[in-house]
């Protein structure tokens, strides 16, 4: 798998690049220190050997001239021992045709063999070579009588070059290894407070602003100060918010429950009037056959409606645990839920299409979104004007459409139901807000739109499940 550099979290970023400046350095400054010192020694060692073919040229000049082999000899022998420091490992004196007149190995040299110089520049040297090796053209006024040429031992010098190399390597490596673990501990001391940040962010991505602990804001310094204090308070703030939106929702759910036992109570009073007049019958009349079978008659109506009131308010209202799938059924639930407020406003609801089966949406969030949706657009119409409910299929949803003839949705009562970003304040569209989040935990989405002439639409679309068939929706 291929690593990318710019994953990398800063507390390596740095250390890498820390050691590839030291690398870099290491290398330039290194090759300098060599440089230098292949200078120093080649000078130093053409000085010598300047001196050395100096002393041997002088002293065997006039034994040249003269023809006096054993005197070159002589003169060779006492150059190698009186520069024994500058070890010269081989010294030859030629005529001018390159025949050897006397050399220091006389074994390789034979005296009147012909002497094939390796280099006949008046010195050559090569940093870290072992050898080196001058020339001197030896000369009487007006001729030449001759050629030197000298061979020096310089592993010394390659030795100590090798010893400068393995210094530099060992303290560019010491050196390298510190400042790696410098940059790193320096730069993880000052990445914790970013550190603690993202964390405690983290955290927060989970809805839960977990504050930053005193003793932590109080071991900062400078910025990261600053920045844990605001995020406290930021943190402060949302809780707070939390806490605020927590009673608003406690305080409309018993708003909402309230509503519902005044809606369920004023459906159970209407029957049970009609069943305490066929109590009264049945005590007064009820040895007349008529009487009596009109009472048991009216008795089981009252009953059926309110047995029909319960069972509706328990098929809405029951756990979602045991989530089932939106039936046709469920649409004459919320008309019976919302017949009284209905009917208190003088308006009429009306299906104006309905599911024509079961279909695989879940039922608790629909049926209570669509009776928070219903029971606001009772609240908005005029009297005497018909509340629509209609349902529409789409490849892929089920549309939810509630229409009325009232004044028109607020503009800031629409952003509540259709605005993810808008939260409740001070009470103001919470109901709204609940119905928002209802269906956005089905997957589903709120949209508004006014109507010519006045009044509100708004529709709900809920996708169905993957195989769901549209012939589900009439």
């Amino acid at each position: 798998m291929r690593l990318d550099p710019r994953r990398w979290p800063i507390t390596f970023k740095v250390p890498v690049a820390v050691a590839i400046l030291m690398l870099v350095a290491g290398a330039v400054l290194s090759e300098r220190v060599l440089d230098r010192l292949g200078d120093i020694q080649q000078r130093h060692l053409r000085e010598l050997a300047q001196g050395y073919l100096d002393g041997l040229s002088s002293a065997v000049g006039p034994s040249v001239l003269r023809d006096d082999v054993w005197e070159v000899y002589d003169a060779i022998a006492r150059a190698q021992v009186q520069y024994k420091g500058l070890r010269p490992s081989e010294a030859v004196v030629t005529d001018p045709r390159g025949a050897v007149i006397a050399a220091s190995d006389p074994r390789s040299h034979a005296v009147g063999s012909a002497f094939v110089p390796t280099e006949s520049r008046p010195f050559a040297y090569e940093s870290g070579s072992a050898t080196a090796r001058a020339h001197r053209e030896l000369s009487y006024p007006g001729r030449s009588i001759g050629h030197l040429y000298a061979t020096f031992d310089t592993s010394h010098l390659a030795a100590e070059r090798r010893d400068v190399i393995a210094t530099l390597l060992v303290t560019n490596g010491i050196l390298l290894a510190f400042f790696v673990a410098a940059g790193w501990l320096l730069v993880a001391r000052m990445m914790r407070p970013v550190r603690v940040l993202t964390e405690h962010l983290g955290a927060s991505s989970d809805g839960v602003a977990v504050p930053i602990a005193d003793w932590e804001v109080q071991r900062s310094r400078g910025e990261f100060r600053r920045m844990f204090r605001a995020y406290n308070d930021l943190s402060t703030s949302i809780a707070e918010r939390d806490e605020l939106r927590k009673r608003l929702a406690e305080e409309e759910r018993l708003g909402s429950l309230g509503r519902l036992a005044s809606s369920i109570a004023h459906e159970i009073n209407n029957p049970l009037g009609g069943l305490f007049n066929a109590l009264s019958t049945l005590r007064s009349h009820g040895h007349l056959p008529a009487a009596r079978e009109g009472a048991i008659c009216l008795l089981e109506r009252g009953l059926a409606g309110i047995r029909d009131v319960v069972r509706t308010t328990l098929a809405v209202h029951r756990p979602r645990e045991g989530a089932r799938n939106l039936m046709p059924d469920d649409f004459d639930d919320l008309l019976v839920l919302v017949a009284a407020e209905a009917r208190r406003k003088s308006v009429r609801v009306k299906v104006t299409a309905r599911l024509a089966a079961e279909v695989a949406i879940q039922s608790g969030p629909i049926r209570q979104a669509l009776l928070n949706i219903l029971l606001n657009a009772i609240a908005a119409a005029p009297a005497v004007s018909v509340v629509e409910l209609a349902v529409v299929g789409m490849p892929e949803a089920v549309t939810f459409e509630v229409r009325d003839r009232g004044e028109g949705l607020p503009v800031d009562a629409a952003a509540m139901l259709t605005d993810p970003a808008r939260i409740p304040t001070a009470g103001a569209g919470l109901g709204l807000w609940t119905t928002r989040g209802l269906v956005a935990e089905i997957g589903g989405v709120l949209e508004t739109e006014s109507l010519p002439g006045g009044g509100t639409l708004v529709r709900m679309v809920v996708p169905l499940a993957r195989d769901e068939a549209l012939a589900d929706v009439a």
